[in-house]
């Protein structure tokens, strides 16, 4: 079976390598159904992704540096409804292993008695994802989920 898109022309093959136009996320084919792609990803996860947001071609390799902002941490006095909306479009999911993560530290203190502005920054330090893509993602819990559950377990193969 093969994606295809809206002018009916074939798009995937199963066993084809594709890649994410936006995401640093690449997979091998494994379904196709309607517009919908099923791939699996070098580090065995598998994700669904629209047909139209992926590519058989590679990303380029930029000859230009990238620069990256540096992680900054939220501070309780900055925090407004919208990051507490973000911290609620966590998947539940991520929170425990978050949480877990968090307990398991030698610490005395629970991780649901931090605040917002530390949940956030701890969420966002073990995922790899900083408050400004949860925010900018809120509006796609799915992506956001596999990005974060991505960096959660690429943390945990890294030792501590």
């Amino acid at each position: 079976m093969t994606a295809s898109n809206e002018k009916g022309e074939r798009m995937f093959a199963i066993g084809q390598t594709v890649y994410h136009k936006t995401l640093s996320r690449s997979g091998i084919v494994l379904e196709c159904d309607g517009d919908r792609v099923y791939i699996a990803q070098p580090n065995g996860v598998e994700a669904d992704f629209r047909a139209d947001e992926l590519t058989t071609t590679p990303p380029e390799e930029s000859s230009q540096p990238v620069y990256t902002m540096a992680a900054r941490s939220l501070t309780i006095g900055e925090i407004t409804p919208e990051h507490r909306k973000v911290l609620a479009i966590v998947a539940p999911q991520t929170i425990q292993a978050v949480a877990a993560l968090f307990e398991r530290r030698r610490t005395s203190r629970k991780f649901s008695v931090l605040n917002v502005a530390e949940k956030l920054n701890y969420i966002a330090e073990v995922t790899e994802v900083p408050y400004r893509t949860m925010k900018e993602f809120s509006d796609r819990p799915g992506i956001l989920r596999l990005m974060m559950g991505k960096g959660l377990a690429d943390s945990q193969a890294r030792p501590a």
